[in-house]
């Protein structure tokens, strides 16, 4: 069935617009795909931007970097708290305090020292960086030393 004039500059007019192709179909009583060969013949192009989305989006980068700006004293605080808790497990795990001197005031003074060849990586950098599981793993591996037990012991090169 050819299209009439009239049909044409119909879809010329309407095809641009937000309107679904279900309701054009109906208006013109022709199939959704005889529409769209009949506008790609006529050269007539839709935006693929869903009718539910805004046509104005910011990208999702340039939101986080707001959120970010907004709430950086927020989100600095969340990430300070939970490093801690999860130093606090870590080292609840590897005894609770210094193996040399038993010093436990302090969990700030508290450190991580490797056993010898154990070494997969610092505890402090899965803390910041890797996840739940690995610092935990990698604490079991360790000694607890207090800050000035842990000097001592690199200071005379010593391994405990």
């Amino acid at each position: 069935m050819d299209w009439t004039d009239q049909e044409i500059r119909f879809l010329r007019e309407i095809y641009k617009e937000r309107i679904p192709l279900e309701e054009i179909s109906k208006r013109l009583k022709r199939s959704k795909k005889s529409i769209k060969r009949k506008a790609q013949n006529l050269g007539l192009h839709r935006e693929r931007v869903p009718p539910n989305k805004s046509k104005s989006r910011q990208p999702q980068n340039v939101i986080d970097k707001r959120y970010y700006e907004k709430n950086k004293e927020e989100i600095y605080r969340r990430k300070m708290n939970r490093r801690k808790k999860l130093k606090e497990e870590a080292i609840k795990i590897s005894g609770g305090k210094c193996s040399v001197c038993g010093y436990d005031k302090c969990l700030s003074a508290l450190e991580f020292h490797h056993n010898h060849e154990d070494k997969e990586g610092h505890v402090s950098t899965f803390i910041k960086k890797g996840s739940r599981q690995k610092v935990l793993k990698e604490a079991e591996k360790c000694i607890i030393l207090c800050a000035n037990c842990h000097r001592e012991l690199h200071y005379k090169g010593s391994v405990v």
